[in-house]
């Protein structure tokens, strides 16, 4: 599709879900440990707990809650895997449509906050990077790259952990980044952890419906599940069953990892309605 008509869709998606919602919350979203301190003031129940400020309060009778300064020139990484599982789809839409969605709802609700937007995408062989720019520049031509099918090469196993190796060797500091992928490899931990203490990251995996449930369409098939290919028929129902388990288990030590190391997570998959999960997520980590 061409680029414009596809930025035309997902912007009318946008504005008529989330223009009064979505925007606000994203903005006031994030508090980061690096902005000025302010002020103390005393705690109300409207307050997140996570800003009480324990030891100042434990010299009073009162719980005092610190005040920042709010961040006027945020910097948004969106860190974007393209590997060639990416457009994989059985039913209505692709992964990599929800990916583009995803993307651009964030991106555009930044972009309206007057934020700084860089785009790097990656597959373990290559990278393209569109470096931090404050207007719809950059969010055009991450649309434009993912919508060239001849980016999406084979797939690089230790893919994610590589541009996290890449994200820590160039000192990445002070930015929300962004990782959408759909790499479920526990080998990013300590890269991950190690680019947590610098900024604040978000890990968004998109999974077909399919590929986590194997809803029966009566064929049988081959899924490639890490570089080792699983054949199974789908009128096999103990296998079904093992799948489903063995996959529900592989997502939630990812997550438990992820959150382990101080990042938040969220699995969406093509059955999603993908601005109301967004919305959800981020009103639930902003408590």
């Amino acid at each position: 599709m061409d680029t414009s008509k596809k930025i035309k869709l997902l912007d009318f998606a946008f504005t008529k879900s989330l223009w009064n919602s979505f925007f606000w919350l994203y903005k006031s979203n994030f508090k980061w440990s690096w902005i000025d301190f302010v002020e103390h003031k005393e705690y109300s129940f409207s307050d997140p707990i996570k800003s009480i400020d324990w030891k100042a309060s434990s010299k009073t009778d009162k719980i005092y809650t610190k005040v920042f300064e709010e961040e006027r020139d945020l910097k948004v990484l969106f860190v974007i895997d393209i590997n060639k599982n990416i457009d994989f789809w059985v039913y209505e839409k692709t992964k990599k449509d929800i990916l583009e969605e995803v993307f651009f709802t964030i991106a555009a609700s930044s972009n309206m906050s007057g934020d700084s937007i860089a785009t790097l995408l990656y597959d373990g062989k290559k990278q393209i990077f569109f470096p931090f720019k404050k207007w719809f520049w950059n969010i055009f031509k991450t649309i434009t790259e993912l919508e060239n099918k001849s980016n999406f090469s084979n797939l690089v196993v230790n893919r994610t952990s590589e541009v996290l190796t890449f994200l820590n060797k160039i000192n990445t500091k002070n930015t929300l980044i962004f990782f959408i992928s759909d790499d479920l490899n526990l080998d990013i931990e300590k890269n991950i952890k190690l680019l947590w203490y610098s900024n604040q990251v978000i890990y968004l995996n998109i999974f077909d419906h399919f590929e986590n449930n194997l809803s029966n369409i009566w064929i049988d098939l081959s899924l490639n599940n890490w570089n080792d290919f699983l054949n199974i028929s789908l009128k096999d129902d103990k296998k079904i069953e093992d799948y489903k388990k063995n996959r529900r288990l592989a997502i939630a030590r990812f997550n438990d990892m992820l959150v382990k190391n101080g990042v938040s997570y969220k699995a969406l998959d093509t059955k999603n309605e993908i601005f109301r999960e967004l919305y959800l997520f981020f009103s639930k980590i902003r408590k």
